[in-house]
């Protein structure tokens, strides 16, 4: 809990800034009477070229570069020593002679952060005021030679004011002079705190933990190791074990994609060809090296806040703003099943907006897209990002337009958050520690009674440097003045919203955001020397291409199409994770770089299906009334397949039966007997598709020529000739029994119409005429019939 100031102090601030600006004009160079005239001293801003505020090179016409080595102790009290190592390069072409370190400072405490930006990234070499100590001479150093310089001083010699009040953070100038002349000047700090000191700010730290590519491993397989042996992934191994920081983490590194392993169980570079020995079916297993990374990060997670990025990075926001809702999913699924399986339970589901982004628009966003947290400056949700009490970095934004919902807002500082960022070895590191330890220093001595909570979140994208990371953790967890925090106590806040919004409560509540409306939210950035400020409209955030996105969820759709057909779907590990890095926000304002990825995907998904094939024939003959045609099915794959074959005929010749499902085995074939009914003569095609068993196509259709000849035909036409043939034997038997039972008498005479007309048979007239008499002698003599 901050001290009390005493009662006094805001009439003598004010009188000894008067007199301060009124004795500007008549004595130059740095006061050195009272504390307080410094520290109302060290709220004016010093007069410096503005230049950003990470540790400022030397100027390009300098002799010499310096690189402070060590500056200690981490907290300077009463009766203690001040000690500073600096490395100096002569980066000339003449030797140097007689060069010496000399040590200068304020004595006023710095009260206003933008003084510490000023002051850092001032990089003249003419220093101002007396050296109060200086290192042993060094006698020569040549061109392109390095050697170390030490100055040493008593804190009694440094003329800060013991009173506890007092404590905080003062100003340094570390200057190389050859023969007296300054060369170079070197500008950090040191934080002064009297042993009664109190002053406290409990602080935690969410590192971000992600791969730069969440498919690095399966395209750039090399890259991958080298990642994990000395780049970003290295980084995450060795900052993961580190107790005392919280995380921001991809679940895709708890998800290692399965790949083809050799004999000595380690990961190939890729699937096997199908020129490869298809006697030879390979092993699929979690990529070594990224199982290895999962387990470390599974172990290591206990005890410390996690929170959940998006799978691979993926920009959810564009997801959603583009309409592919598939793929939205399909990141929200894998991200599920990776924390269920690592047995790691997130406290939420967390998303970066950045300063320039920042509005009521961008919040809700996140909410729309599923996110329980966004983490953003905290200069882009106050009032006004210079105040002199630097609230905790916790809010909550209840939205507008989703009702009921509420966001919770995780601001870490953006300044200590950038100077982090800088911890990647290619800095002067130990310079970054001190103006890090000054600024939580600063921010700690702000006059307030209410308990309040930093976070620090470095940059995404930074390379942390290990070493460097842990040597500033290690000086914040022995600085005095910083209480280690868990980032849980800032969710815990948010959930409960029991917070106060009075720095000088003495509630014990957190002095915190709040709730924050729309109107509060306000695009932030840096200005030119490191400093944060409202910036007059957002920026555009450039999201990812809709069509480059359509692309990756068309891609997603055909490898997900081959999967149902797979009893294991190992060999997609490879083309899924490609396609779900390709949403990847760290790819916005990089169309081209999404759509790569969809077609190299959609080419690796299309190779493996075209393994599933439909052995064609030269045709097929018909001859009976039912027959099974034969279907071969090849299958090419690691892995046996179950598909559905679908034929069918151009031409109702035939009736073809239902789909057939089958199971073919790993790297071999099936024959299929499909049944074909013959209904006429004539030609037909047969076309034959392999699906899925729920019907989507795997092949693309192969059609086979048919002559059907059906049995039944040959039959019916015999069965005509047979009954024919007999309906002519009947009738030749009948006319011959009929002619040999009796014959038609032999007469003369005139035929009997009446009969003739009315049965057609000849008989007769047995009415003759009146005047004809008959003639005996023609009458006919009886036949004789015995």
């Amino acid at each position: 809990m901050p001290s009390s100031p005493p009662s006094v102090r805001p009439m003598l601030a004010a009188l000894l800034t008067v007199l301060l600006l009124t004795s500007s004009a008549l004595v130059s160079g740095p006061a050195t009477l009272l504390p307080a005239a410094h520290a109302a001293a060290g709220t004016l801003t010093d007069l410096a070229p503005r230049v950003p505020s990470a540790p400022s090179p030397a100027a390009e016409d300098s002799p010499v570069s310096m690189d402070l080595v060590s500056l200690t102790p981490t907290s300077l009290a009463p009766g203690g020593t001040l000690e500073a190592q600096v490395d100096v390069t002569n980066t000339s072409s003449e030797p140097l002679p007689a060069l010496t370190l000399e040590l200068r400072t304020r004595t006023a405490r710095v009260t206003d952060r933008e003084v510490l930006s000023t002051w850092q990234s001032d990089t003249s070499a003419q220093p101002v005021g007396e050296a109060i100590a200086s290192s042993g001479a060094h006698d020569q150093l040549d061109p392109g030679e390095s050697t170390v310089l030490t100055v040493q001083v008593d804190a009694a010699a440094l003329g800060y004011s013991e009173a506890p009040y007092y404590w905080g953070t003062r100003r340094l100038a570390l200057t190389v002079a050859a023969e007296e002349d300054p060369l170079a000047t070197l500008r950090t700090f040191v934080v002064w705190r009297p042993l009664e000191a109190e002053d406290r700010i409990t602080q935690s730290v969410l590192l971000p933990m992600a791969a730069e590519d969440a498919s690095a491993m399966v395209r750039d397989p090399e890259g991958f190791e080298a990642s994990l042996d000395s780049g970003r992934l290295a980084s995450v191994r060795e900052l993961a074990q580190r107790e005392g920081v919280d995380w921001w983490l991809d679940p895709a590194l708890l998800d290692p994609p399965r790949m083809p392993v050799d004999a000595d169980g380690e990961s190939t570079t890729a699937p096997p060809t199908e020129a490869e020995d298809s006697a030879t079916i390979p092993e699929y297993a979690p990529a070594p090296r990224s199982a290895e990374l999962a387990t470390l990060l599974e172990d290591a997670a206990d005890e410390r806040t996690v929170l959940s990025m998006p799978y691979a990075r993926s920009d959810v926001v564009s997801l959603r703003a583009a309409g592919t809702e598939q793929l939205a999913d399909v990141v929200r699924e894998h991200g599920d099943r990776a924390w269920e399986d690592s047995g790691i339970a997130p406290h939420g589901s967390a998303l970066r907006i950045d300063g320039a982004h920042a509005d009521a628009d961008a919040l809700d966003a996140v909410l729309a897209a599923g996110g329980t947290t966004a983490i953003a400056p905290s200069s882009s949700l106050r009032r006004d990002p210079a105040s002199s009490v630097t609230p905790s970095s916790v809010g909550v934004y209840p939205s507008t337009r989703e009702e009921g919902g509420e966001l919770t807002l995780l601001a870490p500082d953006p300044e200590l958050s950038s100077e982090f960022s800088l911890l990647t070895g290619g800095s002067d590191t130990e310079q970054v520690r001190q103006r890090l330890l000054a600024e939580t220093a600063t921010i700690a001595s702000e006059y307030t009674l209410a308990p309040r909570h930093l976070l620090i979140s470095p940059s995404t994208d930074a390379v942390l440097d290990p070493a460097a990371a842990g040597a500033a953790l290690d000086a914040m967890e022995e600085a005095p003045w910083i209480v280690s925090g868990s980032t849980s106590t800032l969710l815990d806040a948010a959930d409960q919203q029991e917070w106060t919004g009075n720095p000088r409560s003495e509630s014990g509540e957190l002095y915190a955001l709040g709730r924050i409306d729309p109107a509060g939210v306000h695009p932030s950035g840096p200005t030119e020397i490191g400093s944060w400020e409202h910036l007059a409209r957002a920026e555009d955030p450039q999201l990812l291409d809709p069509a480059a996105l359509t692309e990756l969820q068309d891609a997603w759709t055909e490898v997900d199409t081959l999967a149902a057909a797979m009893e294991d779907d190992a060999p997609l590990d490879a083309p899924r994770r490609e396609i779900l890095a390709g949403t990847s926000i760290r790819w916005r304002g990089e169309p081209e770089i999404p759509a790569t990825r969809a077609q190299e995907a959609s080419a690796l998904s299309a190779a493996l299906q075209d393994r599933i094939q439909v052995v064609p024939a030269s045709g097929y003959n018909v001859i009976s009334d039912a027959v099974s045609v034969p279907i071969t099915i090849s299958n090419g794959l690691d892995t046996p397949i179950t598909v559905r074959i679908e034929v069918t005929s151009d031409k109702p010749l035939v009736q073809v039966g239902g789909p057939t499902v089958v199971e073919v085995p790993a790297r071999g074939q099936f024959d299929a007997a499909v049944d074909v009914e013959a209904i006429a003569n004539g030609s037909v095609t047969l076309t034959t598709v392999v699906t899925t068993t729920d019907g989507r196509p795997l092949t693309a259709p192969v059609r086979v020529p048919l002559t059907v000849n059906p049995s039944w035909e040959n039959w019916t036409t015999l069965l005509l000739v047979i009954a024919m043939g007999l309906l002519v034997v009947v009738g030749v038997a009948r006319a011959r029994r009929t002619g040999a039972a009796t014959r038609a008498p032999g007469f003369a005479g005139p035929e009997d119409p009446e009969e003739l007309a009315r049965s057609g048979r000849t008989t007769p007239d047995r009415a003759p005429a009146a005047d004809s008499a008959p003639d005996p002698a023609s009458a006919p003599t009886e036949e004789d019939r015995s």
